[in-house]
């Protein structure tokens, strides 16, 4: 087995690979090895061995193939490098991504389940994703063939994957206000509508959508530093209808476009309101958060049409999806309250709505994924016991109590890890009984804000992983 393919052949797949979901093996959705083993594949018509990524500079003889380079403070990646991280990402497993471009300071590779989208429904897609050096980290870069001849561009055009039709969207995030005006404010809470919203609301709706495999801007860049209404109004009086706030967004050409906002009134007022350009009817994205609002703050009034906004008239005469979403009453203590404890749950719950369905599951793990994630649990209730089920959830039939789990000498050899009713569930047979079959039990509750097992630290026992 050779490298069949030239550095340029190279270069022009992997832009065939970006804005788009790879599942080479068939198995648990579009993974980060997935796509390095479209590329791998592609290379030399092989694949990478290895249980999860951190293995491949291991698993593989790369000899002919590729040289393995050892990250050190002096080393330059180059493009097409295929860069594989430590233990210390994706719950354990690693890491493993393409690189695009690289400086001495950081370098950004394509990369597919950086988010943990690689079973949301479309996956997540390969994107551009700007990292740091943290070692160990390996970089393997291909011996490309140094000459194409005639056959092999032939062969190159026949043998070229096919695109999976889901794509994600363009999507504009933008916090209300900025520049010298706060917003409206609170002065009791200390809060003003400018600031918390660019703190606590945008970056995590941003983070949310981007697991689900959307490309995602924030206006004004990652400090978001400029006001869409002023720089919107500032062309109008200028006479440019190109380069500033709406006009500008409506040449970047977003397929959405979210304004978001905190109202202000009496402290009695309370709720949210979706307002859209009455140029056009609502659509599904506007129900839908409208919906959102309802089940979390409360709504104040329906979707409101309106044509006294100016980011809404602009929007509205140049065709650009674009809603203004008021997220409650900054002005309400208990709308506060409510989101200033909770606004990291709002924000996927108002990106699911802007995606059009949940993120990841809903909030709290109530949808049932599994991995095959396998390791001893030692438990630690020796009071009380862990109860033990016959079926993944808390719907799952309790077992006799004495064969509940209870101290460390119950330990148990698990196959694979669940997460379910808001908790995380292994699997397992008695090593006493293996004839009995596979049993449930719970290990933790999901408190992690990030959903993330190895993050949990409320375990009901020890977890050694492996086997």
């Amino acid at each position: 087995m050779t490298v069949n393919k030239t550095q340029a052949q190279a270069y022009a797949y992997l832009n065939k690979l970006k804005g788009y979901w790879w599942d080479f093996d068939g198995s648990f959705g579009a993974q980060c090895f997935d796509l390095a083993n479209y590329y791998f594949n592609f290379l030399c018509g092989g694949r990478l061995a290895g249980y999860y990524a951190k293995d491949i500079p291991f698993k593989n003889n790369f000899s002919g193939l590729a040289t393995v380079y050892e990250n050190t403070p002096s080393f330059l990646p180059q493009k097409g490098d295929i860069v594989v991280f430590h233990s210390g990402y994706g719950e354990g497993a690693g890491h493993v991504a393409i690189v695009w471009s690289a400086n001495i300071n950081s370098f950004v590779s394509l990369d597919q389940n950086w988010w943990g989208g690689a079973q949301n429904n479309p996956p997540e897609v390969a994107q551009l994703i700007t990292h740091y050096y943290d070692n160990p980290m390996y970089f393997i870069r291909p011996l490309y063939k140094t000459k194409t001849t005639v056959v092999d561009k032939v062969k190159d055009k026949v043998t070229s994957v096919a695109k999976p039709t889901s794509k994600g969207k363009k999507i504009l995030i933008a916090s209300g206000h900025g520049y010298n005006d706060p917003g409206a404010e609170n002065k009791e809470m200390k809060l003003n509508e400018r600031d918390f919203i660019r703190k606590y609301i945008a970056p995590n709706v941003q983070k949310y959508l981007k697991k689900a495999g959307h490309t995602v801007d924030l206006y004004g860049g990652t400090k978001q530093d400029q006001n869409l209404y002023i720089d919107t109004q500032y062309g109008d009086r200028i006479g440019d209808t190109k380069n500033y706030g709406m006009y500008w967004v409506a040449k970047q050409k977003y397929d959405v476009v979210i304004e978001l906002h905190l109202d202000a009134a009496s402290a009695s007022a309370t709720g949210g309101h979706v307002i859209i350009s009455d140029q056009w009817p609502a659509d599904q994205i506007d129900n839908d958060i409208n919906n959102c609002l309802k089940a979390t703050v409360g709504t104040i009034r329906d979707i409101d049409p309106r044509n006294d906004l100016l980011n809404a008239n602009v929007a509205g005469r140049l065709g650009v999806n674009y809603r203004l979403v008021e997220m409650g009453f900054i002005t309400n203590k208990k709308d506060m309250n409510y989101l200033k404890k909770n606004y990291d749950k709002f924000s996927k719950e108002l990106a699911g709505a802007i995606n059009g369905k949940p993120i990841n599951g809903t909030s709290g793990g109530s949808k049932k994924i599994t991995w095959n994630w396998q390791g001893r649990f030692y438990p630690n209730a020796p009071k009380t016991g862990i109860k033990v089920r016959r079926k993944t959830g808390l719907s799952g039939a309790v077992v006799d109590k004495g064969s509940w789990l209870f101290t460390k000498d119950d330990w148990v050899d698990f196959v694979s890890v669940t997460k379910k009713d808001g908790y995380w569930w292994i699997k397992f047979k008695y090593p006493t009984n293996p004839k009995a079959g596979y049993f449930y039990t719970a290990i933790c509750k999901i408190t992690d804000k990030d959903e993330k097992l190895k993050k949990e630290k409320n375990l009901f026992g020890k977890v050694k992983w492996g086997k």
